[in-house]
């Protein structure tokens, strides 16, 4: 069955129909594509990060760039040669998506995408491909641009070309069961335009009520439309008077009692909006009413927030709606309910009449409605409702997805001890989507957040519990919002004790850490911590939720490794930071598959705060967290500067960037990429000269915990830059793949450094590896670290290159047993 839902995204509405399953993420990158099959797959692309850009490689649609944004990723091997349907349309609870599909991981290797599909509500996406049996793909779901908030939604893969029926199927006007389409071909084709669904699934009722406005032959275009007192001002056709959607443009209203004679008009892909302009002083009631032969409805709009008030119209000829509002600025919004072809001139044409008449009404913000009159609130229940309520602060906090509380009430809490609090609205008795923060003063006037959360784990609706340990006496501001809007009536809990989570739910009671084995669980824990946005935490955008706080004194000045990988089966983030509130020393998202790991860099008998928590609010569980010596190694204290370069082996090596201060600015002498300068920062240094010929890789993709940056020199100085990367393809965190064609016997300067100034310095391996490699001067071949002599250091590298071209002796492209027998008969010291 079909559940259909109106959603309000960026000053629009948009009537969606959407299947019923559960959600899922997909893999944040191509690396950890999510392993799929034909049917539907839940997906969720909030916080996704991950852009492809297709420029001159594929055609996106007309509108915006050709860049799949902020992407999830899936795994599908094609079971037949066949044309198969990729599709999210109305099915992406109201996103703008785009799709793609690639045969590898990077952009050069994409075979077909698509940003709007024909007859797609809010602009989503159906992408068919030409696909061979056994061949895998990898599917990317993204969004239409950089600030297109992501959300959940399901994919549906098909074997065809999604397209319509057509004739054969019963009477258009009625539901018609376990059958597609309807025996009217010009009603068929104008439905299924607006509601594949009907033509690949089945005719259902939806379908039918979409026949009777869009069809003639189901009584479409019977509406009588009255005469309106003032004319629009857009033509058909124009865009002048736009409103959320383009600007803030809107035809201003001199009366509130009048009536408006415009027309609209939709395509496959886009959709007129008239929006019209009005200011209230006081309590006033609007009343609309919306005569069309065409789709339609109306709303009122908050300006600027351009969030709905109320709901929008209902029913057809006339479509109708009443709002009470308070005083403030506002939109009337009409326009077509889909984007099906409705064209200037059209069968239905295009006319409207939208009737608008006013009074006065009593109009009353809720109590606590401004943090400078804010409500009392005690240990128990304290009622409250946001009905009604302005939005006082609306910075984004931990609201899941990005998404801000807005509609906010406030509350002054007294301490009645030094204790810890709890305060909820789980288990209220009349939960709806809140969010809670705990504030030492208002947020407008220099407050400062103590704790905050969206969602409890076991509220079916997104209520909120939120726990702080406070100090007697002292007065703390609650406030409480809708998540992205939501308002309701029920009350906040406030409860003294030891708080509902875990008992290092707070950064005040962490629990001791030691080396060896740390059971957590963070079931039940609010959010107290900041939201790490630095590239390095690889976070892909989502806020750190649910979490607890672990201490750790390092015993000795050494690395060591924080792992949550083998304890911990949901998708976790690390924070390390020096003290609560403190600066963040390491971070990490995504290690092993979706858990995470760091290595902290520690001074001896130095305290940690060690944060652990979920990706997204819905993450959390119990784990272990693991900590052992000596992870990392390597750089730390050599190689600060180039003259302090140590020698790079092939192979792996261990490094440490932790003290390392030294820039190189490559601007005009090497591109880094698309994001940020083109400035290595904060470099350690190695000497690599090679003993072949060829096509060398650095690489720390997916082998580092931070943001990391290469380059190659010839010399110490910048301008001698021969190769540089910022971002490899495919690679997690924002890690690197640097490749350079190098000749033999130059010593060259390889650089390992960060994104930015402020970008954390971790830890990782660096690993260098060549392809169609040419032997050098065969003086003394095997020596591959270039000491002089050739031994078990070599021997170690040759093994390590063991079926690859990188220990090759002989030139026959292979290291094998071959390899091995000639660097044993030069065992020892080179020819001088």
């Amino acid at each position: 069955m079909r559940n259909e839902t109106l959603t309000f995204v960026a000053g629009t509405l948009i009537a969606t129909c959407t299947t019923v399953g559960a959600y899922a993420q997909g893999g944040l990158t191509c690396a950890t594509a999510v392993t799929v099959s034909d049917g539907n797959v839940a997906y969720n692309n909030a916080g996704a990060t991950v852009d492809m850009n297709y420029s001159n490689l594929c055609d996106m649609g007309q509108f915006g760039d050709d860049t799949n944004h902020n992407t999830v990723w899936f795994k599908w091997t094609a079971s037949t040669t066949d044309t198969y349907t990729f599709s999210t349309c109305n099915t992406a609870s109201g996103v703008d998506t785009r799709l793609s599909a690639h045969t590898g991981c990077d952009a050069a290797s994409v075979v077909v995408c698509n940003d709007d599909g024909a007859g797609c509500a809010n602009f989503s996406s159906i992408m068919t491909l030409s696909a061979t049996s056994g061949t895998i793909y990898y599917i990317a779901v993204g969004v239409y641009s950089a600030t297109t908030t992501g959300g959940p939604g399901t994919m549906s893969i098909t074997v065809g070309d999604g397209g319509g029926g057509g004739g054969g199927g019963g009477d258009c006007c009625v539901s018609n069961p376990g059958t597609t389409c309807c025996n009217d071909q010009d009603c068929c084709d104008t439905v299924c335009a607006a509601d594949p669904y009907c033509c690949q699934t089945e005719w259902d009722q939806i379908c039918a009520n979409q026949a009777a406005t869009l069809c003639p032959a189901c009584g479409a275009g019977g509406c009588t439309i009255p005469p309106g007192a003032t004319p629009e001002e857009e033509a058909c056709g124009g865009d002048s008077n736009g409103g959320c959607n383009g600007g803030g443009a809107n035809q201003a209203l001199s009366s509130l009692n009048t009536s408006i004679a415009g027309t609209f008009y939709s395509s496959t892909q886009t959709r007129d909006t008239d929006w019209y302009g009005f200011t209230v002083t006081a309590g006033t009631q609007i009343t609309l009413n919306l005569y069309s032969n065409l789709p339609s409805f109306c709303a009122i709009v908050e300006n600027p927030a351009c969030t709905i008030v109320g709901s929008p119209s209902t029913g057809s000829c006339p479509s109708t709606m009443t709002a009470c509002l308070g005083p403030g600025s506002y939109y009337i919004v009409a326009l077509p309910s889909q984007f099906i072809d409705l064209p200037c001139g059209g069968a239905l044409g295009n006319d409207y009449t939208l009737q608008i008449s006013s009074t006065s009404c009593s109009f009353e913000p809720p109590p606590g409605d401004n943090c400078s009159a804010p409500m009392v609130a005690v240990v128990g229940d304290n009622p409250f409702t946001n009905v009604n309520a302005g939005t006082s602060f609306g910075e984004v906090t931990c609201g899941f997805g990005g998404a801000a509380f807005t509609k906010d009430v406030f509350f002054s809490f007294v301490a009645p001890s030094s204790d810890g609090f709890t305060f909820a609205t789980c288990g209220s008795s009349a939960e709806f989507d809140t969010g809670i923060e705990v504030w030492d003063g208002c947020p407008d006037a220099g407050g400062n957040q103590l704790a905050c959360n969206d969602d409890c784990p076991e509220s079916t609706v997104y209520a909120s519990r939120v726990s702080a340990d406070l100090t007697a006496g002292s007065t703390y501001i609650i406030r409480l919002g809708g998540w992205n809007g939501e308002v309701g009536t029920t009350e906040l809990l406030i409860s003294q004790g030891a708080p509902v989570g875990p008992p290092n739910d707070n950064c005040a009671d962490a629990t001791v850490a030691i080396v060896g084995n740390n059971p957590f669980d963070t079931t039940g824990s609010s959010t107290d911590g900041q939201n790490p946005t630095d590239p390095s935490c690889g976070a892909f955008g989502a806020g750190f939720f649910n979490d607890v706080w672990f201490s750790f004194t390092a015993p000795a000045a050494e690395n060591y490794t924080v792992s949550l990988c083998s304890a911990a089966t949901w998708d976790t983030r690390i924070d390390i930071y020096d003290s609560c509130g403190g600066a963040l020393v390491v971070c990490n998202d995504d290690f092993c598959a979706l858990t995470s790991e760091v290595t902290l860099a520690a001074t001896a008998g130095t305290s940690y705060r060690i944060r652990i928590g979920g990706y997204g609010a819905a993450n959390f569980g119990d784990g272990d967290m693991v900590i052992s010596s000596g992870g990392g190694g390597g750089g730390g204290g050599e190689g600060l500067s180039c003259a302090e370069a140590v020698v790079l082996p092939m192979g792996a090596t261990a490094f440490n960037r932790v003290g390392a201060t030294v820039d190189l600015d490559h601007a005009g002498f090497c591109d880094m990429g698309q994001f940020g300068t083109d400035t290595n920062f904060n470099c350690i240094f190695y000497t690599f000269t090679p003993t072949q010929a060829g096509l060398y890789t650095f690489s720390t993709c997916n082998t580092a915990n931070h943001d990391t940056r290469l380059s190659v020199q010839t010399t110490c100085e910048a301008n001698s830059v021969v190769a540089c990367n910022d971002d490899g393809v495919g690679c997690a965190g924002f890690t690197s793949i640097m490749t350079a064609q190098l000749d033999c016997d130059i010593e060259y300067i390889i650089a390992l450094g960060g994104y930015s100034a402020t970008t954390p310095t971790g830890t990782g391996t660096l690993t260098v590896s060549v392809e169609t490699p040419v032997n050098c001067s065969p003086v003394c071949l095997g020596d591959f670290n270039n000491d002089g002599i050739r031994n078990g250091a070599d021997l170690a590298t040759l093994l390590s290159a063991w079926g690859t071209a990188g220990g090759d002796l002989n030139g026959d492209g292979l290291t094998n047993g071959a390899d091995l027998a000639f660097l044993l008969s030069g065992w020892g010291e080179c020819p001088q």
